[in-house]
């Protein structure tokens, strides 16, 4: 079976339970690894399951040559498909940009394609007097000066 065949089942088994694929790799040591989530949720450990086995029959006696991995992508993972940026609108990110290396953290508002909207709360000096004050902050960040966007958790 071809990475290209392999690749496809792999996108309508997913499509099947209402998932989508994060990442595929099919290496020449035959290791095949998946990552895969849902839009709404987390997919189940019987989501994968039910995917490595699809991977296992459609490679049939094969697949004892081939070390499989199919998992969620991680809580600590760079988005690397734009189905994440739709799933996380809403949530706390870490955005790190081309320019400088400086980095963002924000509520993830929106997503168009091609670029984000990040808002944040930030504590400033007063206008006049002593003491600080909160000012609400909001950026619109092209996709392309982002080199990295992950979660933001707090623990």
């Amino acid at each position: 079976m071809t990475h290209g065949e392999l690749e496809t089942l792999v996108h309508q088994e997913l499509a099947a339970c209402g998932a989508f694929l994060v990442e595929f790799n099919m290496n020449a040591e035959n290791q095949i690894r998946v990552f895969a989530d849902m839009l709404e949720g987390h997919i189940s450990i019987d989501q994968l399951k039910k995917l490595s086995r699809a991977i296992e029959g459609a490679l049939g006696e094969d697949s004892e040559n081939y070390s499989i991995e199919v998992s969620s992508p991680g809580m600590f993972s760079p988005f690397r498909v734009p189905a994440q940026y739709s799933k996380h609108v809403g949530r706390e990110v870490k955005v790190n940009l081309v320019q400088g290396g400086a980095t963002l953290k924000g509520t993830l508002v929106s997503y168009d394609g091609e670029q984000i909207t990040l808002n944040w709360t930030e504590r400033v000096p007063k206008p006049s007097g002593k003491g600080k004050m909160n000012v609400d902050k909001s950026e619109v960040v092209a996709l392309s000066d982002v080199s990295k966007i992950v979660l933001d958790f707090k623990f």
